[in-house]
């Protein structure tokens, strides 16, 4: 072999080929002391240099080669553990690798739904988007908070978190610090139904993300969420938002954990159209503050339950002496922002990605996380998913690698059962009653409903303490929810009145088999105090069948390679699902003007109707007389037309040939037009001027001004030309 013959002449050892380099070898000579080894090195460069097999060789050495990593001069960068765990490698967001292929967030501009915004902050005016904000507590362009201090920095705080400037030597560093940030502000005040929906729905031609680390009250006995309006705004949001795509609504699942609440209660967390995210602490453990519930997607970090156990570091206002910059943000408030920010950096790898989209690749790329205690279930669809943590903590690394390679799923299919009618008594202490409900194939015939995604049971159940009652939903595939925990604060006799219980726990199972829906009642009683009314199920999926989604599940797993971000691999972008053009409200100022036209008609018919009322007494009185007389002639002449009218005395003084009406002589009167179309015997010329020199000899009618205004005209009967009439009839204004 040529290289041992090199090898054997330069006195060097052949180490091999190098790599996959035909033709090219490592040779070196090693235990040598440092003077040997110039010596050696002279040599064989010499010998090298004049070898006929040697084209060209060069000597290695050592070069110096850092980890890629990313670092910022933000002094509290070093204390954002929930970025960079140094002390707990492996317990944080994983994204600082996505930062390094400089994917920041550029391009989307996420929305805080809040108290306000103090945009003016150093760390934050680089990134504020006064286009996507709005004030709705002073309806103003500007979100800036007002108030005291404890009150009203959260949004401030959680907009820090989602895209706080980096490198400026400011505070700390957003998870999306390249991304834009809007304010809402609407926490500050009192909170209706409308202006929810206008706080969802604003700016959605500019915001693509909302975030929203607020809901009703945490206290344990709360049954509440969007009303009618916020609903529809959410549904016109995930429509319409993002060019088609749909906005991406961000949730905070709640932080009654400590009161035994469930986030299942909550309206806005059991949404299809909300991304519920819950918190754990920094070694993965759910917090006692963090609620459960069966509709929880994910989680993501926060602060923790012991007093060694950090808080997340982020903006903060710098009113009344404020430092902007704080280390102690909490709760699931501060979870929320993360997976927001999260979600932004999905969205500038690939901007087509719908909200379903978003949804799909959270749930196949959580980690597990709280192995031991969590109570992890593995589903029908291959899917893990605990009631405390969804499917498990975000990983930004992997969420954004698969998100590039990603194609949109179908079309959403929705499947609602008939309401079923139980009026039937719960049984006693902690005995379920089993309600099932059969969903076939021909049932299914024409949804295309083949994979699930989440799952809702819509209830009627009256209780006398509803904190007594437990819910439970079993799918076809044996995979049980809780929909409704128990709740030891919750007094209320209200029950459930068509309360809307959700979960994604049968994710990706197939919908056909055997519903089974559980209630009992936990209440230490002898006697059942509830039954259940009705209830209804409600099934959303797709037409992608189970081996379809496990071949997502399997790109998505693949994703964490990082192949798709290093070798910039993108999935091309489909245009967003058709849909009909929103309908757009009319404009404040045109509204304005009908108003004023409608209210100058309305004043115009008023003036109209009693100027006619209270005027033209003379007018009105001949217009009433000549109709009088108008429907007297009518009445006889149709009298006279009876076939077979009896004899009567009336009759007999009716001549036998009559003129009719339409065929009446000239007449200067209405006295004429009477006498000469009823008492007439002949129509000839002389009884004509008989009777008008006879009638004209009766005293004037009481009428006489309203004559003028009918006249009757006819054909000269000597021409034996055809007659005709006409009636004009006027009244003066």
């Amino acid at each position: 072999m040529v290289a041992d013959l090199v090898a054997l002449e330069t006195n060097l050892d052949n180490l091999g080929q190098i790599g996959e380099f035909r033709g090219h070898y490592y040779f070196a000579k090693n235990n040598l002391t440092e003077a040997e080894w110039w010596r050696v090195k002279e040599q064989s460069h010499q010998k090298l240099d004049s070898h006929h097999y040697v084209q060209w060789h060069m000597q290695q050495l050592v070069r110096s080669r850092q980890k890629r990593s990313v670092e910022f001069n933000d002094p509290m960068y070093h204390k954002q553990w929930h970025l960079r765990n140094r002390e707990s490698p492996g317990y944080d967001i994983n994204v600082t690798g996505v930062w390094e292929y400089g994917i920041t967030g550029k391009g989307v501009t996420t929305a805080v739904i809040d108290d306000g915004l103090e945009w003016t902050n150093p760390d934050l005016r680089v990134n504020y988007s006064p286009e996507g904000s709005w004030d709705l507590n002073s309806n103003d362009a500007d979100p800036m908070p007002h108030g005291e201090k404890e009150k009203n920095h959260h949004g401030t705080r959680c907009a820090g978190e989602i895209a706080a400037v980096a490198d400026n030597s400011i505070c700390g560093v957003g998870v999306a610090y390249g991304a834009k940030v809007a304010g809402i502000r609407v926490l500050d005040g009192p909170m209706t139904d409308s202006l929810e929906a206008t706080a969802f729905m604003k700016g959605y031609t500019i915001n693509d993300v909302y975030s929203c680390s607020w809901g009703p009250d945490d206290d344990g006995k709360t049954v509440d969420g969007p009303h009618y309006l916020a609903m529809r705004a959410m549904r016109l949001g995930v429509d319409y938002g993002r060019g088609g795509y749909g906005a991406i609504y961000v949730v905070a699942s709640g932080n009654g954990g400590q009161r035994g609440d469930n986030c299942n209660y909550d309206g806005y967390a059991n949404s299809i159209y909300t991304l519920t995210i819950g918190a754990v602490d920094e070694v993965g453990s759910m917090p006692f503050y963090a609620e459960e519930c069966a509709s929880m997607l994910a989680v993501t970090y926060s602060s923790g339950s012991g007093p060694y156990q950090r808080s997340i570091v982020t903006t903060d206002w710098m009113k009344d002496g404020g430092t902007g910059c704080t280390e102690g943000h909490t709760g699931t408030s501060a979870a929320a922002p993360i997976a927001a920010g999260i979600i932004a950096l999905m969205l500038e790898a690939q901007p087509c990605l719908t909200w379903r989209d978003v949804q799909h690749l959270v749930v196949m790329t959580a980690d597990k996380v709280d192995v031991d205690l969590a109570h992890w279930t593995t589903n029908a669809a291959g899917l893990h998913h605990s009631h405390k943590h969804g499917f498990g903590l975000m990983n930004a690394w992997a969420l954004v690698n698969a998100a590039k390679a990603w194609e949109p799923v179908p079309w959403m299919t929705v499947f609602t059962s008939d309401e079923l009618d139980v009026n039937t008594a719960i049984p006693g202490y902690m005995e379920a009653m089993e309600l099932q409900y059969a969903v076939t194939k021909d049932r299914l015939q024409g949804y295309q409903l083949f994979s699930l995604e989440y799952v809702q049971a819509i209830v009627t159940i009256d209780h006398d303490r509803r904190g007594d009652v437990q819910i439970k939903l079993r799918c076809p595939s044996g995979t049980e929810s809780i929909l409704g925990a128990s709740r030891p604060h919750d007094d209320s006799r209200d029950g459930f009145q068509g309360w809307t219980f959700s979960t994604v726990r049968c994710w990706g199972e197939n919908p056909i088999g055997k519903w089974t829906l559980l209630v009992s009642d936990t209440g230490r009683v002898p006697m059942s105090r509830g039954h259940v009314v009705k209830w209804r199920l409600k099934l959303f999926g797709s037409p992608m069948t189970t081996d379809q989604v496990r071949v997502r599940r399997t790109l998505a797993r693949d994703a964490r390679s990082g192949r798709y971000l290093r070798d910039n691999i993108t999935s091309p972008c489909q245009p967003p699902p058709l849909r009909n053009k929103m309908v757009k409200g009319l404009s404040e100022r045109i509204l304005k003007v009908l108003t004023l036209c409608s209210a100058f008609c309305a004043v115009m018919g008023i003036y109209q109707s009693l100027e006619y009322a209270f005027c033209y007494d003379d007018e009105k009185r001949s217009q009433y007389k000549l109709i009088g007389l108008v429907k007297r002639a009518q009445r006889l002449a149709e009298f006279e037309n009876q076939a077979g009218a009896p004899d009567t005395e009336t009759s007999r003084l009716l001549p036998a040939e009559v003129i009719p009406l339409i065929e009446v002589p000239q007449a200067e009167s209405t006295d004429d037009v009477l006498s000469d179309s009823i008492y007439s015997e002949s129509p000839s010329r002389e009884s004509r001027m008989k009777r008008n020199k006879s009638s004209s000899s009766l005293p004037s009618s009481p009428c006489d001004a309203s004559k003028k205004n009918f006249r009757v005209t006819r054909g000269d009967p000597s021409n034996n030309g055809p007659s005709t009439s006409s009636v004009n009839s006027r009244s003066a204004r």
